[in-house]
């Protein structure tokens, strides 16, 4: 059951072995006993194994893992509308879906026959023998023997979570939910990911999810019929190059304040080396290490590089008590899909996935026939699909003489059972926020994670934003920003690299109160037409040989729609292309509009450097020191512009906060400071 992604042809294979006490150890060929093909019935296709030519139907495999339950992958039946197995003997008997987790790609099905688990077995080592079993191209369960080529694979790139074996055992379409077993067929290993080259054949390089992962995520499905992963609290990045020639390891760029990592003593900068008795050595190695730590186990050990010393701390992941409170509705959610408070969680009723300009976005609800979103979700379009439980409704765009990235979505027949935040409460004063928003991936709406507030708005900015450590990504533009009490904050709007922004709450207020602002359509309509040609012009120099034409009209048109996303991508598009004054011009348009905005002061910064103006970075670096007075990135432009722009009690700031952030980087620092090269020239 081929998937493709990029240049390769792989299948998802993941299941789990219950570690019990009368799993039944076998001998390679017994093994078949406990290995399944599996027959979705698609919309639209054939069903394996009822007279479709082989290899034509959707047809995976499956592990017996306990009695009664198989183990497949959840892409295999995702879509089927009936599931039947196909046992060794040939028999063919219903299955029904159990739980799956995506995240790792699992299925269990459970059938009413006494089919007995297959053994676990320990974990493998390099060149030792295994044998892959699956339904391959759908003839039927068949052996492919190799060895174990590698172990710990983490970045492949298939799943969300992952921990491979790789092995040379061949393995088809059709191997999805196979075993991989050793000489005593005990499992490894489900077969998961095939790399095959311009075909659905194989060429030597497999993975299998370890049984060590398989186990983890087992047990939790089989509990709760949910998986919930540990939280370490904080946000890893891979290392620079001159970070990486010293230490293989990822390096701690965030630390949440209420988070086990920053009550274990790590601090941003640390380098992280085993969880556990994991080794790590990329952020995906880091990610997996966690996930494999049980929900029932407290605490772990982390070791971890400061300087040129190393240290162990132990992250603990009790859950305090909650506060006595005789509000209830700030008692913790009890509900597995949303481990935040409660009154958080309900909000995903108030929040709505919504296409238009942008075929996935999200929107907020407002009233009873209102939502709320941003206008580089809608574009120049007067109307949005919103799509919510009981199917998709059309929605009109209501005309505001608001100048900033929100509209108004009206839209009949909206759930009587959703949730409308109080517009009329003002938002109390708080250290952290949440994100509810659509999630592309998991095809619902979420909380994401909790992160702290970085800056509230200018104070004389016209347009000001939130500024945020709460996790956003594509899809939750439109969602709502909320307290840790459910209370609407703003509109995410989005952003990046541990960085993002909202539309306040009062901004909503001004959206509604012009909408009776005479000029209300014509200031809808430009704005929207300014957007769409903004986003054209950029297409048109990204696809076209650079010309002055181009980017003149990439400035112009970008300027026009004062949209804050699209004057940074456009400054950083002219940047790229060597129109620097225009570069410039933009992105301190950006920096004017959203003042306290980090990711708009580098932008800026990067092309004042670009262009050779060191002087003028000077005065944005401090403030971009304010902002962000322990990221290294923003400490180093202070350092340059100090000693390149002739401040240098600038660059002397700079290096004391380095010291304090990132000591590792800070040496580096010092000795620009004492040996700066002379300044690079215009670019």
């Amino acid at each position: 059951m081929p998937r493709c992604l990029s240049h390769a042809v792989y299948i998802l294979v993941l299941s789990f072995a219950g570690l019990i006490a009368g799993q039944v150890k076998a001998s390679p060929d017994k093994a078949l006993e406990h290995v399944v093909s599996v027959l979705p019935v698609w919309p639209g296709h054939d069903q394996g194994g009822q007279g479709a030519r082989p290899g034509q139907a959707p047809e995976g495999s499956g592990v017996v893992l306990r009695e009664g339950v198989i183990a497949t992958a959840w892409h295999v039946v995702e879509p089927a509308r009936r599931i039947d197995v196909r046992l060794h003997d040939g028999r063919i008997i219903p299955a029904r879906l159990m739980a799956h987790d995506a995240s790792t790609d699992i299925a269990l099905l459970k059938v009413e026959e006494t089919l007995q688990p297959i053994a676990t077995a320990p974990p493998p080592n390099l060149v030792q023998p295994v044998c892959a079993i699956g339904n391959a191209f759908g003839l039927g369960l068949s052996f492919t023997c190799g060895v174990v080529s590698a172990k710990g694979i983490s970045n492949a790139g298939f799943n969300e979570i992952e921990d491979f074996v790789q092995t040379d055992a061949t393995a088809n379409p059709g191997s999805s939910g196979g075993a991989l077993v050793d000489t005593d067929g005990r499992l490894v290993g489900m077969m998961s990911a095939i790399f095959a080259s311009g075909s659905d054949t194989n060429i030597g390089m497999n993975f299998a999810i370890s049984t060590e992962l398989l186990l983890r995520v087992a047990d939790a499905l089989i509990d709760t019929g949910q998986v919930g992963f540990q939280d370490a609290g904080w946000q890893l990045a891979r290392t620079d190059r001159t970070a990486a020639a010293l230490v293989a390891a990822p390096v701690v760029r965030i630390v949440r304040s209420d988070g086990a990592a920053k009550l274990a003593g790590i601090e941003v900068g640390d380098f992280i080396l085993e969880i556990g008795n994991r080794r790590v050595r990329t952020p995906r190695d880091a990610k997996t290490a966690v996930a494999l730590i049980p929900k029932v186990q407290r605490k772990v050990q982390v070791r971890y590089r400061r300087g040129d010393d190393d240290h162990v701390a132990t992250l603990s992941f009790e859950t305090p008590d909650p506060p006595k409170v005789s509000n209830v509705d700030t008692e913790p959610s009890h509900d597995v899909d949303c481990p935040h408070p409660s009154d958080v969680c309900q909000l995903r009723q108030a929040v709505f996935p919504i296409s238009s300009f942008d075929p996935v976005g999200s929107a907020t609800r407002i009233a009873e026939d209102l939502l709320v979103t941003n206008r580089h979700v809608v574009g120049d379009q007067t109307k949005a699909i919103v799509h919510t439980p009981n199917g998709p409704l059309n929605a009109k765009l209501v005309p505001s003489a608001y100048e900033g990235d929100l509209v108004l979505l009206e839209v009949e027949n909206l759930p009587d059972t959703g949730v409308i935040p109080n517009l009329d409460v003002q938002a109390e004063t708080t250290s952290q926020y949440l994100v509810v928003g659509a999630d592309i991936a998991q095809k619902e709406v979420r909380v994401y994670e909790p992160g702290d507030l970085i800056a509230r708005p200018e104070e004389n900015a016209k347009l000001g934003r939130l500024h945020v450590r709460a996790h956003m990504q594509p899809g939750v533009s439109g969602g709502a920003l909320v307290t840790a009490t459910g209370a609407l904050a703003g509109i995410a709007v989005g952003g990046g690299d541990g960085r993002f922004e909202a539309i306040p709450l009062a901004d909503v207020h001004k959206l509604l109160a012009l909408r009776d602002d005479r000029d209300a359509i014509r200031l809808t309509e430009s704005l929207g037409a300014d957007f769409v040609a903004c986003e054209e012009a950029m297409e048109s120099a990204v696809a076209q040989t650079v010309q002055d034409a181009v980017l003149t009209a990439v400035a112009d048109t970008c300027s026009n729609s004062t949209n804050h996303g699209q004057m940074l991508k456009a400054g950083r598009i002219l940047a790229q292309s060597g129109a620097f004054e225009q570069a410039i011009r933009l992105h301190g348009e950006a920096a004017e509009q959203v003042p306290n905005s980090i990711n708009s002061r580098m932008s800026l910064l990067v092309s004042l450097q670009l262009a050779g103006r060191f002087e003028d970075m000077t005065e944005h670096a401090r403030r971009l020191m304010e902002l962000a007075p322990d990221d290294p990135q923003a400490l180093r432009f202070s350092i340059q512009s100090g000693v390149w722009g002739n401040e240098p009690e600038l660059a002397e700031e700079g290096y004391q906060a380095l010291l304090k952030a990132d000591p590792r980087q800070a040496q580096a620092a010092r000795r620009f400071i004492d040996n700066a090269p002379p300044a690079p020239q215009r670019r």
